[in-house]
Order: C-alpha cells, then structure tokens, then sequence
C-alpha cells in the first residue's frame, strides 16, 4: 500500500523569480539539498546522490537515484516530476513517486511543496516496515528535502566560475554542441495531418510533444506518422495492436511514440549515441534542470565524425600540450598520426587510446617508440 506524504514550506521572494531559478537549477539545488556538491549529472539526466535520514537519533544515509521531468504550470502553480529510488538495492527500499511545486502566495512570497507516494518494497514485510518505522521515516525526510530545497531556492543559484581558456576546442563534443535549439514543438491535440506539414515545413524528422500545462509527453517522428498512414497489421500480438492504435491516430498525442527519451546538455556525443543505439531511436530530448532546451538526432552526431581535420588537429594539440611528452600529431581526412618517442611501451598505447577517443578522429596511426617495454615481462635466465 502506498504511503502518501507532503511537506511543505514558504519562500521570501518574488514568485516569477523564483519559478526561474527553480525550473532552471532543480538539479544542483537537489545536490545541495540531499548530499552536497559531489552527486554527477548522468547523461540521461540522472543523479546518483545520498539522500540523508534519521531514525531514532541516528543519521542514516541511503544512495538513491533521482530523477526529475520537465516543468508544467497548473494556473499559478509550477510542477515538476520528482522520483528517486535506491540504487543498489531498489527491490529492498522504498520508491518515492511525486513532484516538487511553488505555487505564489503573494507578490513577495511563494510555497515550495514536496509531495508524493512513497511504496514500500517486499510486499507484506515492506507494509509491515511502513506501519513501525519506514511511513515515520518518510514523513520525516521529506520535511527534511523541502527545507532544503527551500533553502538552496532562497540562497539563489551561484554562477559557475568561467572555465580557463583552453586555445583549442574541447576534445570530446557535448550534446549542447550539436543540439538542434528552440526546436519544433507539437501539441497533442494537434492534428496528424498538420503536424506532418510541420515536420515536412521546418524539414525535421521528429519533434516533442507537450500538453497544455508544458509537460513531456513523447516524440512524435516520421516513423510514427508513417505508421498512421500503413495498412493495419493482422493477427495478433503487441506489434499487430500498435499497429491498429496507430492507424486510427487522429492527434498527435494519439500518434506519438511515448516516454520521450531525455539527454542532459553536458553529455558526450558518445554517450548520446550509446543512448540512441540502446533504446533505437532517432532523437533525443535535451533537457536542462526541468527545462527542454534543444533536440539531439542521429544526424547531429554525426556531426561529430564530419568535424574538420582543422578543429581535430587544434583539439589534439591541446590535449598533447598538456603532457609533458615528446610527441606530435597530424590529422588528415580524420586520421591521427602520431610521432615521437616516449619513456615506456604503456604510455604510447595510453597516447593512442586517448586520441581515438577524440571526437573527429576515425583511426590512429601511432609512430611513437619507447625507450622501455613495460608490457612485456622480462625473460628470467
């Protein structure tokens, strides 16, 4: 049975300012709130991060994994999706499902408000656990979440430091760097027959969805529309329903392909196409904090293959320049040559390995020679 809870408490400032920072900086306020500054973005958007608790008197810290979606207003009142669960050990503790709110209470004052449903784990044991220990538990640490985030709200966000100029381009692209920005967005209660005059117009192949109040609903892309226009599958099975569900699709939230999958801008290429190979997708959804900022296709990461020699060749010389070896590097039609010589056989192969992972190079030519073979063991007589 799930454990409803909710907790809440009043913010000094300006509502429409706080609505802003909250939606913009949700994720680094839930580091400061759970565990301080040491929780990582994940490229899914993700955050694996200590959630602090208290029983009896004693401080118990869990790690859990916390994911948030995108914002939506309600009239006055801003929602954003909030679910962590612990991570290792999900079957064994408790899943919390909600939203973090603010809602104006004046021209000087909003109400910032943590509520959800947590479900206790293990069926009859996991009740049991919630009836004695785990329901108090819950109450407790969500109180405790909302006067922290009300707390990191009222601090305000703190501008990064500037990143110290580097003279060359970043080794590896993030998803900001490629990403498709302002993108289309449909309606769901738009028509097939529009949107796909949309998506023919602004010549994209996808584009998200969203409700009235702002939130995600899913992607509609040219596979779906496509689908809506093929004659229906027989038989039956999963494929062969969808199939008919599709056909008879009038409006794009009827049409689309549903959960829309997110990337955070700060995320490699790479892991973005790690992201669109595992789940087979064509695009995905870049979202920052709680907003959506911008769409990222396969075609974009291939943009990361297309990168001329130039910009290869100036983002190698920066990542050499800050090793103290003798060593140099060419780029031609993506290919890396490198020459030099070096102290051991283990630190050439490191030199290749980092340089393959740049984003432009296709293949390493590695002409450096070594002093020292530390790979091979030596011959004993």
């Amino acid at each position: 049975m799930k454990h409803w809870v909710i907790a809440y408490r009043h913010v000094p400032g300006a509502p429409a300012a706080l609505r802003r920072r909250l939606v913009t900086d949700v994720a680094d306020m839930l580091r400061t709130a759970m565990d301080g500054d040491d929780g990582q973005v994940e490229p899914d958007g993700s955050l694996l991060l200590q959630l602090p608790a208290h029983v009896a008197g004693v401080d118990m810290h869990k790690q859990v994994r916390v994911r948030t979606g995108v914002a939506s207003d309600h009239g006055a009142r801003t929602c954003i999706p909030l679910q962590w669960e612990a991570e290792p050990g999900r079957h064994a503790f408790p899943v919390f499902t909600g939203t973090i709110e603010l809602e104006p209470m004046s021209s000087r004052m909003a109400q910032l408000t943590v509520v959800g449903a947590v479900t206790p784990p293990l069926g009859p044991v996991g009740g049991l656990a919630e009836a004695t220990v785990l329901g108090a538990l819950a109450e407790r640490t969500t109180q405790d979440l909302a006067d922290r985030l009300a707390e990191a709200l009222v601090e305000g966000r703190e501008e990064p430091a500037a990143k110290a100029a580097t003279g060359g381009p970043a080794a590896q692209l993030t998803v900001a760097d490629i990403m498709t920005v302002n993108p289309l967005v449909l309606h769901v209660d738009t028509p097939v027959r529009t949107a796909a005059l949309l998506l023919f117009y602004f010549d994209v192949a996808g584009a998200p969805v969203r409700t009235d109040d702002g939130g995600l609903v899913g992607v509609l892309s040219e596979s779906d529309l496509l689908a809506v226009q093929a004659t229906p599958r027989l038989g039956l099975g999963g494929r062969a329903e969808d199939s008919r569900v599709r056909h008879r699709a009038r409006t794009v939230g009827e049409a689309c392909s549903r959960p829309a999958h997110v990337v955070a801008p700060d995320a490699t290429v790479s892991e973005a196409a790690a992201m669109l190979w595992d789940a087979d997708i064509g695009r995905l959804i870049v979202v920052s904090g709680a907003e959506v900022v911008g769409v990222v296709s396969r075609h974009d990461v291939l943009r990361a293959l297309l990168r001329d020699d130039a910009e290869t060749q100036a983002a190698l010389d920066e990542l050499l320049r800050a090793r103290d070896d003798d060593v140099i590097v060419q780029v031609e039609w993506g290919v890396a040559t490198l020459m030099g010589v070096v102290t051991y056989h283990s630190t050439a192969r490191r030199l290749a390995q980092m340089v393959r992972e740049v984003d432009g190079v296709v293949d390493v030519d590695s002409q450096v020679d070594w002093k020292i073979d530390d790979l091979v063991p030596p011959v004993l007589p």
